[in-house]
This record gives structure tokens, sequence and C-alpha cells, in this order.
């Protein structure tokens, strides 16, 4: 089992505690999942008004909620038809999430969530999450929010500019070995990055188009001064990171000020 490195919360104004959520056992299908739970009540003074308590309280509620949907991604795409709703897992099933905060200070959370997933008897397949909190706003960051020019980008990934992230072999491929092993076309991975990292098919309907269905082929998160892109495989995912600093011409500015500029703690 890999070690949690959660970072540090010092000097900020809120810890991160681990959240669990577990349905099932084990003579049929079970579900266990790990994520960060903000708490920020916990670090306000004990005469603050009640008023202000309540509204902590539904913020942090709200965070939570979102990083608890961002570890349960893959359990919800493999036990859900996405069209109908309706329930498609086998009988007897085990979905695991484990999780790792990457970044945490004033502004952000980001944090990577890996994802697996086995019927009984069957291989375990792997999937990862990526979610970056406003801790403003309440609200995922998307990556096309950050992001001003995709060609760019894809061109930086398409000549290994990104480094990959070793971790079950010792010499990840390359991404353009990756991209060597598919079909799509740079428009059509242009258009998936995006897409919030999504691949979306349409079908034409009375009302215009409307969504067949969409899959997850890419996710991110921001690891201090980096970004992380996690290509999704069939069976597992590769990661590729790269420093903001050299990709700072096609970070917005808004973003970049808002989100990933640093405030200075107090002692520094």
């Amino acid at each position: 089992k890999k070690k949690k490195n959660h970072l540090t919360t010092q000097g900020l104004n809120y810890t991160i505690e681990k959240g669990h959520f577990l349905i099932g056992n084990e003579t049929q299908t079970e579900v266990e999942i790990e994520y960060p739970q903000i708490d920020s009540i916990s670090m306000l003074p004990e005469d603050t008004e009640q008023n202000i308590v309540i509204e902590q309280m539904h913020s942090d509620f709200e965070k939570t909620a979102l990083f608890r949907k961002g570890a349960l991604t893959y359990f919800m795409e493999q036990a859900y038809d996405t069209t109908t709703g309706e329930q498609k897992f086998p009988e007897v099933m085990f979905a695991n999430t484990d999780y790792r905060v990457q970044t945490a200070n004033d502004k952000i959370v980001s944090v990577f969530f890996e994802e697996s997933i086995s019927p009984i008897g069957g291989s375990v397949n792997y999937s990862a999450a990526g979610v970056t909190m406003s801790l403003e706003e309440n609200r995922v960051l998307q990556l096309s929010e950050m992001i001003t020019d995709f060609d760019m980008l894809f061109t930086l990934l398409q000549t290994d500019q990104f480094t990959p992230i070793p971790y079950w072999e010792d010499n990840p491929k390359p991404f353009s070995q990756v991209l060597t092993e598919t079909t799509n076309m740079k428009e059509e991975w242009i258009e998936i990055l995006k897409n919030n990292n999504k691949r979306t098919f349409f079908v034409e309907a009375e009302n215009g188009a409307e969504i067949l269905w969409e899959t997850r082929e890419f996710e991110w998160y921001l690891w201090d001064n980096k970004l992380v892109l996690i290509y999704l495989g069939d069976k597992y995912y590769q990661q590729y990171f790269i420093e903001l600093e050299k990709i700072k011409d096609i970070i917005d500015t808004d973003f970049y000020e808002k989100y990933i500029l640093r405030t200075p703690q107090e002692g520094e």
C-alpha cells in the first residue's frame, strides 16, 4: 500500500482530514473510498459568532462533497449507465480509491485520486482523477480556464516536454510513444483537452444536438509548481508533468494571479 504524503496545512486557516466512505462487505459488492475533508471549523476562535460558524460549516461541507464526488468518479462510470442512470455492475465487485493532496495553500487544494475496480475473479482496472478546488469559490477549476493555447499544450506533450512520472515501471513511456498507439488526430486531441479532457459524442435530436455520452481521456492537477496531466488508458493510466514556469506564456493571466501566485504566509 502506498504511503500517504498529505501536505502540511501549517499556517493556513484549515486542516485536511481523511474521510472514509464504505459500502458492502466481502460477500458482495465492496466499495471503499477515501477522500480529503476540509475542516476550517476547528481553526475558528472560540468566541466566533454562531452565524459565521454555520456559514463556515456549510462551506467546508460543499468542498468536501466535491472531493468525495471526485473520489467516486471511476466507480460511478463503471457502475452506472450514464444515459439511463441504471446500475450495470456485476453482483460482486471491489472498488477502491486512495488519494494524495498535491497542493494545499491559501488559494487552492489540488488532489490526485487513484481509483481501482475489479469484478471478483477478474483483473483490476486502474483509473485516476484530479480535483483542483478554489477555496474561495467552492468549485472545481477546469483546465480550459487555465490554458489559453491548447495547440501549444499538445505540441509540448507531443514533443515530450512533459516528463513521465514513474509508478509501476522504472522507465514509463514518453507521451510521444503513447500517441503512436492511438488513432486520434492532433485536432481530436486538442478538442479533447479543450473540452475539459473529455471526448464527447453528440447525437442530433429534435431540439438540436444532445450529448450521447462522454468519456474521460485526461485528468489534471497542480503539484506545487508543476502541471500534471494524467492520460487514462484502458487498464491503467500514465502521468506527465511540466513546470509551470515553462508554460507561463499559455496560462491565463487572471488564473495565474488568482490561483497560482502565492500569497506570502506569516513569518516568511
